[in-house]
C-alpha cells in the first residue's frame, strides 16, 4: 500500500510541477507580448508644441520643408551637372581661345551716309 501511495504522490507531484512550468511560461509569453505605452518624452512634447499643435501649423511646416528640400535638391543637381560637364557648357567655355571678330557694321553705315549726299 505504501508503494501505491508513494507512486501516486510522485505522479501528483510531477503533474503539479508540469502545471507550474506551463503557467510560468504562459505568464512570461503574455507579459512579453503585451507592450506598455511609455509616457511621452520631452522630445515628443516639444515636437508637438512646435509642429503638431494645429493642422495649419503642421501643414505650413510641411510646405516650408518641401520648398527647402526642393531648393537643396535643385542646387545640388545643378552643381553636380556643372562639375561633370565642366568645359562643355556655354558658361564654362573659355571664349578667349576663339577668334575675335571685329564689328565692321559701323564702317558700312558711314559709307552709306556719304552716298546720300
Amino acid at each position: 500500500m505504501n508503494s501505491i501511495i508513494a507512486s501516486r504522490s510522485a505522479m501528483l507531484w510531477r503533474a503539479s510541477a508540469q502545471r507550474a512550468l506551463v503557467n510560468t511560461s504562459r505568464r512570461t509569453v503574455t507579459s512579453s507580448a503585451v507592450t506598455k505605452i511609455a509616457a511621452p518624452t520631452n522630445f515628443v512634447k516639444t515636437w508637438y508644441e512646435v509642429f503638431g499643435k494645429s493642422t495649419a501649423t503642421y501643414a505650413s511646416w510641411l510646405v516650408i520643408l518641401f520648398l527647402v528640400g526642393e531648393a537643396t535638391t535643385c542646387s545640388t543637381r545643378d552643381a553636380l551637372w556643372e562639375m561633370m560637364n565642366s568645359g562643355h557648357t556655354f558658361k564654362s567655355t573659355d571664349w578667349s581661345k576663339f577668334d575675335q571678330f571685329d564689328d565692321d557694321d559701323d564702317d558700312d553705315d558711314d559709307d552709306d551716309d556719304d552716298d546720300d549726299e
